[in-house]
């Protein structure tokens, strides 16, 4: 019974430990979109879209359905091989259970690319991204801690 105990109280120091405990932002979702967005993991980024989901890339005038976004993850995966990727909540935006602001630096093996990301939030899940280039470098780009 003792060891049992000592378990359960090692495990409970542990769940609450500061120094162990990761960061979470104001927007869960985003903790999830963006590991799953860099990894292309198509599986998850559909359960983090509702069905009706809208992703656009206002810099080239693209709009995608949930469906043409995650039939284009294949050219995706190709484009970001050796591609290096940090992200925050945009400052000077709000955050809240329907919508949050990101931005997030691309750093593409030949140049880089720093966009915002403006989310709609359903539940637990996107309903509408919307990209704009805001630099062609992400000189300063300090990402979330």
């Amino acid at each position: 019974m003792p060891r049992l105990l000592l378990a359960l109280v090692a495990g409970a120091a542990l769940a609450l430990s500061p120094s162990l405990v990761s960061a979470e932002t104001e927007a869960p979702v985003l903790d999830q979109w963006y590991p799953a967005l860099f990894a292309a993991d198509a599986e998850a980024l559909e359960s983090l879209l509702t069905d009706d989901a809208e992703i656009r890339l206002e810099d080239l005038g693209v709009t995608q359905t949930k469906t043409e976004f995650l039939d284009s993850l294949g050219e995706w995966k190709d484009s970001i091989e050796g591609t290096t990727f940090d992200w925050k909540l945009a400052p000077d935006a709000p955050v809240s259970a329907t919508e949050a602001t990101a931005l997030v630096c691309y750093r593409f093996p030949s140049n880089e690319l720093l966009t915002r990301e403006v989310f709609t939030f359903v539940g637990d899940a996107i309903s509408q991204s919307i990209q704009t280039t805001q630099g062609e470098s992400c000189d300063g780009f300090q990402p979330q801690e």
